[in-house]
């Protein structure tokens, strides 16, 4: 009997901190996409929060939208279906899209 009850409160025991360790969801850490690789413009305080519902599509143009709000990718490394995300170009800038610069990286000198 005694046995039946430690195991019965050890399995809840171990139940109550499974639950706890999953209830640790992506938005209690930062929405960074520096420092957390799922951060997501739809989350709460990120620039599509609260219109990606249960779109799987917005949650992925979310993912991209992050990254290029932080500058860790360029206009051009977003997918085609994706490119809404990008903003207008202004009217006289008289540039079609495809010739605009884009940044790169180079080493430093030595």
């Amino acid at each position: 009997m005694k046995r039946s009850v430690l195991l019965l409160i050890a399995s809840l025991a171990l139940l109550v901190s499974l639950v706890a360790a999953l209830a640790a969801t992506d938005t209690e850490t930062p929405n960074d996409p520096r420092v957390n690789p799922n951060a997501n413009a739809c989350y709460t305080g990120g620039s599509m929060a609260g219109k990606c519902k249960l779109d799987d599509e917005l949650w992925i143009a979310g993912w991209y939208e992050i990254r290029r709000e932080y500058g860790l990718i360029g206009n051009n490394q977003i997918p085609d279906q994706y490119k809404w995300l990008l903003p207008p170009l202004p009217k006289d800038a008289g540039v079609s899209p495809s010739v605009l610069p884009t940044a790169t990286w180079t080493a430093l000198p030595k």
